[in-house]
């Protein structure tokens, strides 16, 4: 692997700010990542609370233990008991096969900045992943893409789930899981590791009863040997951790939903974009019945759920969080506060679009005594193959400008050099000349008879259609003429920016596992990669 350094701008207004240290985003957080002494601070900040760290390593141990966890994760466990031992966070859902790439970029991003803040301040500072099993969103991580034949395929686990169950709770189909990943490694290629990577996956699925099972124990075989420690949102264990918390954000609950209204308005008075939907009545929890996760709002001094008719007094869901935690749990704006609370968080790694809706919580951070963790920009990454790479120096192509811009300009650009018998001016030269002549028929036909003008008119669009249809069967003659060549474009677009999205947000790792092996991860966490806002490329 070789590694290159480049800049791209910023993928959304508040991120590139962010970035940039712009006062009138930077007012929005407690903290800035960029200078030492914000995590000084905020270590110190962290050393003042008090948290149950008897309870909340018990259950980590047993938790990643569960999925084979390696000993650098079950080190790092142990070392969370230490008093001054810190964490840093990252998140995401259980994707199908860990889901998009940027997955993996975030466990590589928090493993990286915790031995880096380790380094600094010569505490323990541990890697938490933070996989948001109580999230119900099913139809957002059964899926990955492939690339076939020059289009996007949306490929899907062949399981339908109809209820808005915590991916959690949803039971994994062994059988649709199997088949669907052996379709996906044929997709993918047959290479020197594809049995390898089968074996693996099919061992997965055997062990896991859920998504999130699935999940995990992909990313214990990646991670845990770098010390990256696993916890569950929605595991019941976890939650029961959690009744204290939930029995503050109720107590609390209007006045966290005020300060994120507050900090909303502040945020459109600046022009930035609000990340998330926000109104008056949402108590920002969920709560489980029937299996479904329900959204409550506040409502005539109720707790109402939004899609179905359930109804708790303030008492009635104080009851709930003492005596069945497992049944609560968080959205976008309690899942950071609660976060906060079970883990002693020195930094929390965040995408661009986790950066929007941070920008709105530090109101609701301030109504539990607490600050914000700093906030820092996960790591970015793009991975060039050899043979993309060769196809890139054939074509004089930049590979910065592609992932700036795309392929779509350099494709066209080459178009028209290959034009060089000027079929497009010749076709343009006598569409005006057609129009011109057919200018005075028309008049002509005014002339003669009136009704028949429509006709006429339509007469001359159909004579200039028919010179598009020429001048595009001629350019489709120029590119099958040239199509292995073009086809290297489509490839290198694909494989950089498909369809004008970042690569980590379109690819999935075990395409990359699939051609490169099982140690494709240990090779990147070789590499020297610094938090210093540049996107990596790597050269496989």
């Amino acid at each position: 692997m070789r590694l290159k350094e480049t800049f791209l701008p910023g993928s959304n207004v508040i991120a590139a700010d962010y970035i940039a240290e712009k006062t009138t985003l930077s007012a929005f957080f407690d903290y800035t990542y960029h200078h030492d002494s914000s995590y000084e601070e905020r270590y110190k900040e962290l050393m003042e609370r008090h948290q149950d760290r008897a309870n909340l390593t018990e259950h980590l141990m047993t938790f990643n233990e569960k999925f084979e966890a390696e000993g650098p994760a079950l080190t790092n466990i142990e070392r969370l008991q230490q008093a001054e031992a810190v964490t840093v966070v990252a998140g995401q859902q259980a994707g199908v096969l860990t889901g998009p790439l940027y997955t993996i970029n975030k466990a590589i991003s928090v493993i990286k900045l915790a031995e880096e803040k380790e380094r600094k301040l010569g505490v323990p500072v541990i890697p938490v992943f933070w996989v948001a099993g109580e999230d119900h969103d099913y139809h957002e991580v059964n899926h990955i893409y492939s690339y076939d034949e020059g289009r996007e395929r949306k490929e899907a686990v062949p399981q339908k789930q109809m209820t808005k169950q915590a991916l959690s709770d949803i039971s994994l189909d062994h059988d649709a899981m199997n088949t669907w990943t052996r379709d996906m490694l044929k997709r993918f290629g047959e290479t020197s590791y594809t049995k390898e990577i089968q074996g693996f996956l099919e061992g997965v699925t055997e062990k896991s009863n859920t998504y999130v099972d699935h999940f995990c124990y992909i990313m214990t075989k990646l991670f845990s040997k770098h010390g990256l420690v696993l916890v569950d949102s929605g595991n019941r264990d976890f939650r029961r951790l959690q009744t204290d918390a939930f029995k503050q954000m109720i107590h609390q609950n209007e006045t966290i939903n005020e300060g994120v209204l507050t900090q909303a308005a502040h945020l459109s008075e600046e022009n930035y974009p609000i990340g998330v939907a926000v109104d008056d009545q949402q108590a920002n929890l969920f709560v489980k019945v029937n299996g479904e996760r329900i959204l409550l709002e506040r409502l005539n001094g109720r707790f109402e759920g939004k899609t179905a008719s359930v109804s708790y007094s303030k008492e009635e869901l104080l009851e709930l969080a003492e005596r069945q935690p497992e049944d609560l749990s968080n959205n976008v704006v309690t899942r950071p506060i609660m976060q906060d609370l079970m883990f002693p968080v020195l930094g929390f790694v965040a995408g661009p679009g986790e950066l929007a809706y941070w920008a709105l919580l530090k109101p609701a951070f301030h109504t539990f005594g607490i600050k914000m963790p700093v906030i820092v920009p996960r790591l970015t990454f793009t991975f060039v193959e050899r043979h993309i790479q060769k196809y890139v120096d054939d074509l004089s192509l930049s590979d910065d400008k592609i992932l700036k811009s795309g392929i779509d300009h350099s494709k066209e650009t080459y178009m028209r050099q290959l034009d060089d018998v000027g079929i497009g001016t010749t076709f343009n030269d006598a569409k005006l000349k057609v129009e011109e002549i057919h200018q005075n028929l028309r008049d002509l036909t005014e002339s003669v008879d009136r009704g028949l003008e429509r006709f006429a008119e339509k007469n001359g669009r159909f004579l200039q259609r028919q010179l598009d249809l020429l001048q595009q069967k001629l350019y489709q003659s120029l590119e099958f003429q040239h199509e292995n060549t073009l086809a290297k474009f489509d490839e290198v677009g694909f494989a950089l920016k498909p369809n004008g999205a970042p690569q980590e947000r379109k690819w999935n790792a075990v395409y990359y596992l699939n051609w490169h092996g099982l140690d494709f991860v240990d090779q990147m966490m070789e590499l020297e990669l610094p938090f210093n806002d540049k996107h990596k490329v790597i050269y496989l």
